[in-house]
């Protein structure tokens, strides 16, 4: 499980995907609170079902917070059902940093405020409805 939860964010949120743009596309706009550390990125990642824990996220971007908050625009998302996560890459080393037991050194969310326990949350958990033309979400960064 701790694992999962480090090659999840860190693979998925590492690295970004550019998709073409579609007729059928939305803007989802993610505000990340509760940033402690204002250096480094808060990358965040919108995933459907089946790349939730496959690490193949296709939708990113990053964010450099600001007064606790870190506002994430991500465009050109096909309206749907997608799992929204962030992590404070508060080194800027492209991804989720754990300790030696697996447990991340960094903070980490999802969409719903969904709860971790021994791992990420379940899919439909963090579940949210993005349709066109967007949307905004807000859910908290947390720290372990």
């Amino acid at each position: 499980m701790q694992r999962l939860l480090c090659c999840l964010l860190a693979l998925a949120l590492g690295s970004s995907l550019t998709l073409p743009a579609m007729a059928d596309a939305a803007t989802l706009i993610v505000h990340v609170t509760d940033v402690t550390q204002s250096q480094g990125m808060v990358r965040v990642a919108a995933c459907d079902r089946d790349h939730f824990t496959e690490a193949s996220c296709a939708y990113t971007g990053s964010a450099k917070p600001e007064n606790g908050v870190a506002t994430v625009v991500l465009r050109d998302v096909p309206p749907g059902v997608y799992a929204v996560q962030a992590y404070d890459d508060v080194n800027g080393n492209d991804k989720l940093d754990t300790n030696w037991i697996g447990w991340p050194k960094e903070g980490m969310g999802f969409s719903n405020d969904a709860k971790m326990h021994h791992g990420p949350p379940s899919y439909d958990d963090a579940a949210i409805r993005l349709s066109e033309p967007g949307g905004t979400i807000r859910f908290g960064m947390r720290y372990f």
